[in-house]
């Protein structure tokens, strides 16, 4: 069963991966390369910084198409990769409260 955490990044992935598409937006944004030095900070063990690696590169290469793949997969690599994703700074406050609106009825919905 998918945890409260799990739910909420998902649900933010998807809200971020639309917003890319819907407004074409870049992805190595200034805003999104200060997030991703922030996260190098706060990350710990081999696994949680290959990810950031991980992203860096995606970052730095403005590859959108990784991106999706990796914010859209599913396992245990796409949820520590959805875990210190850069991207959502992309989102405003109102999207960010909407995702957390909208995993909280998930969570209801899914029950005990």
């Amino acid at each position: 069963m998918e945890t409260s955490r799990g739910i909420r990044q998902r649900l933010l992935a998807e809200a971020v991966l639309a917003k890319i598409r819907r407004e074409g937006l870049r992805i190595d944004s200034d805003e999104v390369r200060t997030r991703l030095e922030v996260t190098w900070c706060h990350v710990s063990g081999p696994i949680l910084h290959g990810c950031v690696a991980r992203w860096q590169a995606i970052v730095e290469a403005n590859d959108v198409a990784s991106a999706v793949v990796v914010m859209s997969g599913e396992g245990e690599d796409a949820n520590e990769m959805r875990s210190v994703s850069p991207l959502g700074v992309l989102l405003t406050e109102s999207e960010r409260r909407e995702v957390i609106r909208r995993a909280i009825d998930v969570e209801r919905l899914s029950g005990p």
